[in-house]
């Protein structure tokens, strides 16, 4: 794994680390939001820019990453051309994260399917987005996107 790749990896690892672990789903990610954007405004540009060279070099569009200690995937991509995603859901509580470039995101009132409200996010910017969430995405040509997905599995609890 390349170094602007894995310095990414380890500023989620160590916000991880930092969050109480009986904090969970849409409130974990949350807060997660705030302790990785707050990183990124300091962090070097070269790692950014390191990072979209390794991109074009490698020709991927994104780079998935797994967590040991909580149900977590990692997602970075690039997305060369402008993409459009119309009134689909999640099937996991996302934190979604600009890097660089710029994303719209509608979403849908459940019972009113006309309703709808719009939020334009650009740099260091980012929204929790719950399961089940009806949305329709617009994203950038050019942009950078990180998503952490949280898989919230069901907790035994007998007590």
């Amino acid at each position: 794994m390349n170094t602007s790749i894995q310095e990414i990896n380890n500023i989620i690892l160590n916000n991880n680390s930092e969050i109480n672990e009986k904090l969970n789903g849409i409130n974990y990610l949350e807060k997660m939001k705030h302790l990785i954007i707050e990183k990124f405004k300091i962090l070097d540009k070269s790692v950014f820019e390191n990072l979209l060279i390794d991109f074009k070099n490698n020709r991927d569009k994104s780079i998935k990453f797994e967590f040991k200690d909580r149900s977590l995937i990692s997602s970075i991509c690039v997305y060369k051309d402008s993409l459009s995603k119309l009134k689909s859901s999640y099937n996991h509580d996302i934190l979604s994260i600009v890097i660089n470039g710029f994303k719209t995101v509608s979403i849908f009132d459940s019972y009113e399917n006309n309703k709808s409200i719009s939020l334009s996010i650009s740099k260091n910017m980012g929204i929790v987005l719950s399961k089940n969430t009806m949305t329709s995405e617009i994203i950038a040509s050019g942009s950078i996107i990180l998503d952490i997905i949280s898989e919230n599995k069901a907790l035994n609890i007998e007590n």
